[in-house]
C-alpha cells in the first residue's frame, strides 16, 4: 500500500518544507503541512554537482521545470541498492514518458560508482557523494549514529513542489518503482484537471 512506505504531501503552488529526518525504527514520512508566506522554508537544498559521467546537475535549474525522482543509495554492493538499481533502470522509459527526472546520489567512490553503473548498464545520472555532502545537506547521513547515509526518496512535481519522501532508517523501507511513477502521475492528472 502507498501510504504505508511512501507518503504523499498535498500538491500545492507553496513550496515544500526542507527535508528533515528524526532518527526512529520506522520510516519517516514528509507531513502533509500548510505554511504562511512568513514561515515558508526552502523549498529543498539545492546542489549543483558533477555526475560520474561529468554531467553538470543543477537541482535548481530543473525544479519547477520537470518532474523529479531524487533518491539516495548508501552504497555500490548493497543487494537492496542494486535491486532498486535494475529496478529503475528496468522502467526508465516509464519515467521520460511521464517527462521525468531520475537522479541518483551514491554515496560511494566514484570509480565504485562506475563500475555499478557499467554492470548494471544504468542510464540515469549518477552522482559519487563518497564525502557524504548532499547527504548531509539533505539530512539523510547518519540518522543511526553509524556514518552512512540512509536509504532516501524525494519526488517532486513539475511545480518544483516535493509531493513525496521517505527516509529510510531500515535499509528495507523503500518505495517501489510503481508507488513513485504512481506519485508521479497522480500529480500529473491534478495539473490537467
Amino acid at each position: 500500500m502507498l501510504t504505508a512506505l511512501f507518503s504523499t504531501v498535498a500538491c500545492s503552488s507553496t513550496p515544500a518544507p526542507t527535508p528533515t529526518a528524526a532518527p526512529s525504527s520506522t520510516p519517516t514520512v514528509a507531513p502533509t503541512t500548510a505554511h504562511t508566506d512568513s514561515d515558508l522554508l526552502p523549498i529543498a537544498p539545492v546542489f549543483s554537482v558533477s555526475t560520474i559521467d561529468g554531467e553538470n546537475i543543477r537541482l535548481e535549474d530543473l525544479l519547477g521545470v520537470t518532474p523529479i525522482y531524487l533518491m539516495f543509495v548508501p552504497t555500490t554492493t548493497d543487494d537492496l541498492d542494486i535491486s532498486q538499481m535494475r529496478l529503475i533502470q528496468s522502467q526508465i522509459s516509464e519515467f521520460d514518458e511521464l517527462g521525468a527526472k531520475v537522479v541518483v546520489v551514491v554515496s560511494d567512490q566514484p570509480t565504485k560508482v562506475i563500475e555499478m553503473r557499467d554492470d548494471l548498464v544504468l542510464d540515469f545520472p549518477l552522482i559519487a557523494d563518497p564525502l557524504n555532502v548532499v547527504a548531509s545537506d539533505w539530512q539523510v547521513f547518519d540518522l543511526n549514529d553509524d556514518g552512512k547515509s540512509n536509504p532516501a526518496s524525494f519526488v517532486f512535481d513539475a511545480h518544483g513542489s516535493l509531493i513525496a519522501r521517505l527516509i529510510a532508517n531500515e535499509p528495507g523501507n523503500r518505495p517501489t518503482v510503481s508507488e513513485v511513477l504512481s506519485v508521479l502521475e497522480e500529480s500529473l492528472k491534478v495539473d490537467t484537471a
